[in-house]
Formats: C-alpha cells, structure tokens, sequence
C-alpha cells in the first residue's frame, strides 16, 4: 500500500478494502495467463530443469522406443526416411580446388567397414541422427603404408556407445552424459564402451574406455545451451504415432465385428430352433441361413438382425492425427501420408518453402559444422603427414543436394529472372540444383569443344531433338 491507500484505509476502511481489492484484481490481470494457477493449470508440472537433467534419464528409453516405431510403424519409418532423403540426398558435394582428384580418391576409401563411399556415410550419420537423436563417428588414423591415398578413415557408431555417466574426475575435469569437459567447459574426451551394449553374443561387461574428443565427431541438433546429448526426431510426436496406431487397430477389430452377420432368436421354447433339420447325433437343428429360406415361426418366437453403426468420423480423425504427427517430426503432411488429394501447385509450394528452411538449417548449422567440416580438416591433416601439400590453404565449397522443381516451368523462368536482374550468381543457379558449378562449368566447355570439332553450332541445335543434332551437317556418324 502506497501513502494514499494508508489515509484512505484510515479513514474510510470500507474505502480502502475495494482500492486494495481493485488493486490485486488490476495485478492480477496484467499477468500472464500461462503463469497463473487455477483449475486449468492444474497438474501442469514445469520443472526448471536443465537440458541434460531433462534428457540424461529419458535418453535410452525415448531412443529405444523411436527405433521401435521405425521398425514397425509406416509413417515414423518415412518421416526418417523424408529427413534422411532430404538432408544428403545422395550425398553433399564437396569442391576442394587443387585437391579434388585426391579427395575423390579418399571419399572411395573413406569407411573404416569397407562398405560405403563418403556419400553412403553421410546417409547414414543422417539417419542414425533423426532415429536415435545423435550419431559419433570416429577418426580412425591408419599407417602411410596401409596403401590409402589419405591415411585416415570413418566408423560410424550408435550412440549407445557413449556412456550416460555423470562423475567428477580426478583431475576436476566432469563428465556429463559420458562427455568429459575440463575447467574451461571444452570437451576433451568420450567415456564409451568397447563394444555395442546391445551386440548379440556378449554378456555384459565388457570395457570402457576413454576416446579423446579429437577423434570423435558428435553429430545432433543443439536446441539449448549446454545441452550435451541429442533426442531422436520422433520424440514430440511418439505418444500421437503410438495412440493413432492403436486407434487403427480398435476399428480395424471393430470393422471385423461389423463383418460379422447376426441373428438372435428369442423364444419360449428352448428346444425348438430357427433352420433346417442336421444329421447331428442327437438330431438337433443346425443354424444357417440360405438365400431364398423361408422359415415359419411361432407367435412366441422373435427374430433380430443385428445392425452396427459405421463410424463416419474414422478419416477425419485420421488426417487431423497426421497432420499433428508431420508437424512434430518435421515434415509435411504430404511428405509423411503421400496423400496429395487435397494439395495444388500453391499449397505444395508453400509447404516446401517452410520444409526447405528447416532442412537449410539442419544442412548448414547441424550437419556440416558438426560431421562435414571436422571431416575435412582430419583429411587435411591425415595429408599433410605423408606429403600432400595441396591441401594446404583450401576453402571448401559445399554443394546440397537438388531439390525437385514442383512446377519447373514456372520456377525456372524465376531463376532466369532472378539471374538476368542480378539477384543470384550462376553458380548459386547450379548450386541450388545439386550439381558443382566447376564440374558444370568443365563439362560446358568439353562438350562446345565437341561440338565445334564436329561443325555443331550451338544456336542452331537449341531447342532441337538428339535426333536432329545428329542430322546436323558434319555431324558424327
């Protein structure tokens, strides 16, 4: 209470009580609505907790059960698979000047299993992101004379390597999640296990050990600060997936039920029976209906069909549930059902231009910071101890993969515009197709050469067939 309010209440206390109450009632409703407490907030726990305590006991379960929902649920394997699809496509290109030829040898030589290519990798850290939250990927140094044109190759591992440990060590560095940090907050180690927790054919105990941060990559989406661990891409919308799971199942059982043609008989008589005479033993009536029967029935006796009601609301329900599903694993409803029955060329191209954001974001702050760059600087190391000079002095140049046009005609003639006023360089026109523009720029060049060797000119051939180049004066046989 201010000075005034204390006279008033001294003298008029009635007065003073309705300024105090009018007071609170002003107070209260400049709150926030979402920090109040009442019947509609009630039971709305909010701990203010950090990441990693919100994170660390939820992990392995959460983790588990996203991969549970991949396996066997239709839309949660293809929100993955739209992610994957659309972070690497088949694989970010990488221009590395002077050194390409060299890299495009390592990219072949790359996985530590001898499987995959660099582009094949890429997927699979994606992948393993969106799935299970997080991915590692080791640094594995090999001798000069192991016969690679760069010593140096990557194994890609689960995160159920990395030990959910929280200790203080002796030196007073800590470990958070099984991440080790010094005094200084860096990270300077990996607390995993030797082999995969959940490998067939081992008991259990088996070693940990102690990996320096400099040979692993640690790939997930920061979403706080500090936060250590990742969380799969499902994680939101599980609980939505597993219910609308469940839903199909209960009408799929109550579609059955449906199926199922009823008769119940009511009678006074509990021998007589509605049907033809059986060959039974003891000479009973068997119940069956026949096209065309015609039964006689006492005037005590009461014949009902059984008639279910359908559930007009089934797809309604349905779509809205998806629509939910698809906003919580990042993608669209048409990405996540194919259901493009109530899509047009506006709505597509809206819902991409969102989409292509957020897969912009997760490419350019998640992706290559965290796997891209760090591979590239391990392979500029790895080169310069057996000789390799070249790489000294490079700036990367990363292309993403093409994104499909939905109207080409249209988009086209709005690149074309943007480059003819320009907006945009040529080389951001071949990048934001998927392709390298020196690569382009080459092959531009090799096939003019061709071309001219062949009396081919270009103006002339634009707009016509393969056919009819090839019938073009000295043209190749």
């Amino acid at each position: 209470m201010n000075l005034l309010d204390k006279i008033v209440a001294a003298v008029a206390p009635v007065a003073g009580v309705k300024r105090a109450q009018a007071r609170l009632a002003l107070e209260h409703a400049r709150a926030y609505e979402a920090a109040k407490t009442g019947r509609r907030t009630a039971g709305w726990t909010t701990p203010s907790s950090s990441a990693n305590t919100e994170i660390g006991p939820a992990l392995e379960r959460v983790r588990n059960r996203a991969r549970d929902l991949v396996r066997n649920n239709e839309y949660a394997a293809r929100a993955i698979s739209v992610l994957t699809t659309s972070i690497v496509g088949t694989g970010i290109q990488v221009g590395m000047g002077k050194s390409q030829d060299l890299w495009n040898r390592w990219v072949d030589e790359c996985d530590a299993d001898g499987q995959l290519d660099l582009n094949g990798i890429q997927a699979l850290v994606a992948r393993c992101w969106k799935e299970s939250g997080e991915t590692l990927v080791r640094l594995r140094y090999r001798k000069p004379d192991d016969g690679l044109s760069v010593p140096l190759q990557l194994q890609v591992l689960e995160p159920d390597y990395l030990i959910t440990v929280n200790e203080l060590t002796a030196n007073g560095n800590v470990i958070i999640a099984g991440v080790e940090y010094d005094l200084l907050g860096r990270r300077v180690a990996y607390h995993m296990w030797r082999t995969h927790p959940g490998e067939t054919g081992y008991n259990g105990s088996q070693a940990r050990v102690r990996i320096p941060a400099t040979d692993i990559l640690h790939v997930y989406q920061k979403d706080r600060p500090q936060q250590v661990r990742g969380m799969p891409a499902l994680a939101v919308s599980m609980m939505r997936t597993r219910d609308l799971s469940d839903y199909e199942d209960a009408e799929l059982v109550r579609k059955k039920i449906e199926a199922c043609f009823s008769v119940f008989v009511r009678t006074d008589d509990p021998v007589r029976t509605i049907g033809a005479p059986g060959d039974t033993p003891d000479a009973r009536r068997i119940e069956k209906l026949a096209p065309g029967m015609i039964n006689y029935v006492k005037g005590s006796e009461e014949i009902t069909f059984a008639n279910p009601q359908a559930n007009g609301a089934y797809g309604e329900y349905t779509r809205t549930q998806l629509h939910a599903i698809a906003v919580g694993a990042g993608v669209t409803y048409q990405q996540l059902t194919g259901d493009l029955s109530q899509a047009n060329f506006s709505s597509m191209r809206g819902g991409r231009i969102e989409f292509n954001a957020l897969i912009d974001q997760a490419q350019w702050l998640t992706f290559i910071p965290m796997f891209m760059k760090p591979v590239i600087r391990a392979f500029g190391e790895a080169a310069l101890l057996v000789g390799k000079k070249d790489v000294k002095g490079i700036t990367p140049k990363f292309t993403t993969p093409k994104r499909p046009f939905i109207d080409p005609v249209k988009e086209v003639l709005a690149l074309k515009e943007q480059l003819a006023s320009g907006m945009i360089s040529p080389s951001e026109v071949i990048r934001s197709m998927g392709y390298d523009p020196q690569e382009v720029w080459e092959e531009i060049k090799r096939d003019t050469e061709t071309m001219q060797k062949l009396g081919i000119s270009p103006d002339k051939t634009a707009g016509l067939s393969l056919k009819e180049v090839m019938l073009q004066p000295n043209a190749a046989e």
